[in-house]
């Protein structure tokens, strides 16, 4: 195997610089046979050398360089035919400018880094980085099939200047698909293309009217649940309105005393240390107007701690039952549960909370693969998403890794011994024989043994 990999070239020249590798090369073998008449490449009538063309090449870079490839692409003629052809490259496609390894390593790269960051890598051009990526988008679209989850993830994510539906598989942790609004009609439409969907069992989503109504014409027994997160998020952001508030309606000299007033209010009680909870208290003591509103957002979190349907339900009419006429913030956050009561209860009748954090934690994926690429479509941002956060997400290190290692002679010789102690698997018996063996599997049977 010569310096590039790629045995079908022989090198003939080798320049470097800071930068770059220029490698000369030419074919290592001469055509075989005439791709029109047929006509072998045989002693008494070998093809004529025609002349030669210089073609520049990109490959996969090397030692951290640029690799450029100088190929000296032959041109032949048949003696028999009197056709004229170029020799056929197995490592680059007809009137291609780069390999076919470097293709399919920036179809990979491209949904991991913006294109403009490829085509720099490899000295190439921004349209053959867009090139590789679409056709890889074209053949993943052909061969996928969306298979319903049996609990599916309904939210939304800001992309583009637009709210886009994001669906996720919350039991496998995947993401399904993003659409191109998040209106009933695209979720209806994405559920409705999925194999099984009829199955699905669980819905978990925000208070978008839409989600429900689509899970409850398609799937009705289905269980919708409205996200807890979101109905935190909801009080939350109702404590923060009445502080933002109370803070305008004070002297300057007063806000000096609520310094980090919003970090201490926002966070959950439980996350506060005890220099935190002193600080806290002392907003209280000269601001009593914000303890009762710090109350209520810590009060729907108890809500949450309820043994089941029934003690969820009693504890947030207590709840309700305790906000003031004038806190209008909080009353709003009271009819907006109440609209969908039936779907936030149901978090309960389910022995595994389910939530839409993982849906959550896609949006942040999201959000991050397009600030990297500014000016990306919503078609390039969605595939990026789609196959770029599992296609080519790789492994923690040391993940599936099988190392083998030839067992000591003295363990078979103790095995051979003590079978009768032993019941046999497949792995046990490549053990007895002296095979090969993965050391989880090794470490597995010397922990039944007696070592």
């Amino acid at each position: 195997m010569n310096a590039l990999g790629l045995n079908e070239f022989n090198i003939l020249k080798t320049e470097t610089n800071d930068y770059d590798y220029l490698f000369t090369v030419e074919k290592a073998e001469s055509p075989t046979i005439c791709p029109k008449c047929g006509h072998m490449n045989i002693e008494n009538k070998p093809f004529w050398k025609h002349n030669t063309k210089e073609r520049t090449l990109s490959d996969i870079s090397m030692h951290g360089k640029r690799v450029k490839l100088l190929l000296r692409h032959v041109r032949y003629k048949c003696q028999v035919c009197e056709y004229t052809f170029y020799e056929l490259l197995d490592s680059v496609d007809t009137n291609d400018k780069i390999t076919k390894r470097l293709y399919l390593h920036i179809q990979q790269q491209a949904l991991k880094k913006p294109f403009t960051t490829i085509a720099d890598e490899f000295g190439i051009s921004n349209m053959t980085v867009r090139r590789a990526f679409d056709d890889f988008v074209k053949d993943s679209e052909k061969h996928r099939v969306l298979k319903a989850p049996r609990v599916i993830g309904i939210d939304e994510a800001h992309l583009n200047k637009v709210m886009r539906g994001v669906i996720t598989d919350i039991d496998n942790r995947r993401i399904l698909e993003i659409l191109p609004t998040n209106l009933k009609r695209d979720v209806k439409a994405c559920i409705k293309s999925m194999e099984g969907y009829k199955d699905i069992e669980v819905a978990t989503m925000d208070m978008a009217t839409g989600y429900r109504y689509a899970m409850q014409e398609l799937v009705p027994n289905a269980l919708c649940i409205i996200d807890k997160f979101h109905v935190i998020q909801l009080v939350t952001r109702a404590l923060d309105s009445v502080r933002i508030n109370f803070k305008n309606s004070i002297t300057k000299q007063q806000k000096k005393l609520l310094l980090n007033d919003r970090w201490l209010l926002l966070s959950n009680q439980e996350d506060l240390s005890d220099k935190d909870i002193v600080k806290r208290d002392a907003i209280f003591k000269i601001h009593p107007e914000l303890l009762l509103p710090y109350h209520l957002k810590e009060g729907l979190r108890v809500v949450y701690r309820a043994s089941d349907r029934k003690d969820a339900y009693e504890r947030y009419y207590e709840w309700e039952k305790a906000i003031p006429d004038d806190l209008t913030a909080f009353k709003g956050v009271a009819d907006t549960i109440n609209g969908c009561k039936t779907e936030v209860f149901n978090y309960f009748l389910t022995e595994t909370k389910y939530t839409n954090a993982y849906t959550e934690s896609i949006n942040n994926i999201i959000k991050k693969i397009e600030k990297s690429g500014v000016g990306y479509s919503f078609e390039v941002l969605r595939a990026k998403v789609l196959y770029g956060t599992t296609a080519t997400k790789k492994p923690e290190f040391g993940e599936n890794l099988r190392i083998q290692l030839l067992t000591p002679r003295f363990l078979i010789k103790w095995l051979i011994e003590n079978q009768h102690l032993i019941e046999h698997n497949d792995d046990e018996k490549k053990l007895l024989e002296g095979q090969y063996v993965d050391v989880t599997e090794l470490m597995n049977i010397i922990n039944k043994g007696i070592f």
